[in-house]
Formats: structure tokens, sequence, C-alpha cells
């Protein structure tokens, strides 16, 4: 596993993971179509179910929502942060 930091000499982006996995779930996509025409991938991609990426497990409702998506919730009480909830 690679060091991030030592490597591109960088923090991670807080949102990197997330891009990086939808990026990824695009390619796979259009890899399986066989095509990057949206009218050939798309429903391919409305289809993606059980894909591996780095934030967890991906796969989409019947309106395209992501399932299992979460929200974790914190607050911070002085110099302490705190998780309040996980929303899913």
């Amino acid at each position: 596993k690679v060091d991030f930091k030592k490597k591109f000499n960088a923090d991670v982006q807080i949102y990197a993971p997330y891009v990086y996995d939808a990026t990824m779930v695009m390619v796979d996509a259009m890899v399986k179509a066989g095509s990057a025409d949206p009218k050939v991938y798309l429903p391919v991609l409305a289809k993606t179910a059980g894909y591996k990426g780095v934030t967890g497990t991906i796969a989409f409702d019947e309106k395209g929502d992501i399932k299992n998506g979460a929200l974790t919730l914190f607050t911070y009480k002085g110099d302490k942060r705190e998780q309040i909830a996980v929303v899913r």
C-alpha cells in the first residue's frame, strides 16, 4: 500500500475517494457496455450492483440513488471531534 502523502506530497482531499469511485464505476460500465456513448453505457451503469470501491460496495436502486449510502454527522466539544450519528 502506497502512502498517498509520501507519494504526492499532499493530503488526501475529503471527497477524493468518492470521486475516484464514481469515475471507476462509470469506467466499469463503459467497459461492460463496450462503449463510451452515454446512450449505451448509462443503462449498464444503472444496473451496477456489488461494485467493490474504495469507499465500500456500490449499488444503485431503481431511482438511481446509491443503496445504503451513509452520512456521518460530527460535532466538536472543545478541541475534540465526536460522532453524533450515522444516517442511512
